[in-house]
């Protein structure tokens, strides 16, 4: 891999204003834009793990990026009217918006993974209690989203560990505390047979929730147990380029509003 690749993570919950910095989407449609313009390479994430591997016939992903979406709420897909803030292009559709005013010649590799929870009831707990209640954390767009070749959906656990679920209890809130077979398995790969059974497809690539991973997850479960969970790669929130040296079980990512907060602080940042 002759080069260093970039793996962004965009949310499309994170809406409170019309801005790069405070509204993923505007931040999404404006930085496409200036990836382009900077000759940066818009790759699926397959593209990078690949590379990462050395699988023979890997592409450079010399000024590559790859986009991710965590949650996998709706407004990933769907034109929604967000309280306050008024109709949001989804995700999905800023990458088609992108595809028809540009063509297939520019960026032809645009490509987003979106990283979803499997548990229904999960998802209900937490759009009640994170957003507002519409059912805006669903899974009937799964199947169609993943067949759209412009986006691919893949596991973010069985139910988040979200604090949402257990409020106050000390071990909720991240993967530091999925530290057993047991529970990576109820975290990973039951996960991935519910996923699986709503797309037709088993994931292979799994999101930390929060970005926060323990040490046997990591050092253990997933190097360890790839007949059952069949991933290829786990993402973290470390922020960091992809490299040869790069773990593949906890592969770093740049976040934006935390990371950076223009498509100016964004092409500084890639440098």
């Amino acid at each position: 891999m002759p080069s260093r690749a970039a793996i962004l993570t965009y949310h499309s919950q994170n809406i409170d204003g019309s801005s790069t910095s405070d509204n993923d989407h505007v931040a999404l449609a404006r930085d496409l834009e200036a990836l382009t313009t900077a000759g940066k390479r818009i790759v699926a994430l397959d593209a990078v793990v690949d590379a990462l591997c050395d699988r023979p016939g890997a592409p450079s992903l010399d000024n590559a990026i790859c986009l991710t979406f965590d949650d996998g709420c709706d407004f990933d897909v769907r034109d929604l009217e967000y309280p306050g803030q008024g109709l949001q292009r989804s995700f999905l559709g800023i990458l088609r918006d992108f595809r028809e005013n540009h063509g297939g010649t520019t960026q032809p590799g645009l490509h987003a993974t979106s990283f979803v929870i499997a548990s229904a009831e999960a998802r209900r707990i937490i759009d009640a209690r994170s957003l507002f209640g519409n059912g805006w954390i669903s899974h009937d767009w799964w199947r169609e989203a993943d067949s759209s070749g412009l986006l691919a959906i893949e596991n973010h656990g069985w139910d988040h560990n979200h604090p949402d679920l257990a409020p106050g209890k000390a071990s909720r809130g991240g993967f530091t505390s999925v530290d057993s077979l047991e529970a990576c398995r109820a975290q990973v790969e039951h996960a991935a047979d519910a996923i699986a059974a709503r797309t037709g497809r088993r994931p292979r690539y799994f999101a930390y929730p929060f970005g926060e991973s323990s040490a046997y997850i990591r050092e253990h479960y997933f190097p360890g147990q790839q007949q059952y969970h069949r991933c290829r790669a786990a993402l973290g929130t470390d922020p960091g380029r992809v490299t040869p040296g790069s773990d593949r079980w906890n592969l770093p990512r740049y976040v934006c509003g935390r990371d950076w907060k223009s498509p100016e602080e964004l092409l500084e940042l890639l440098r």
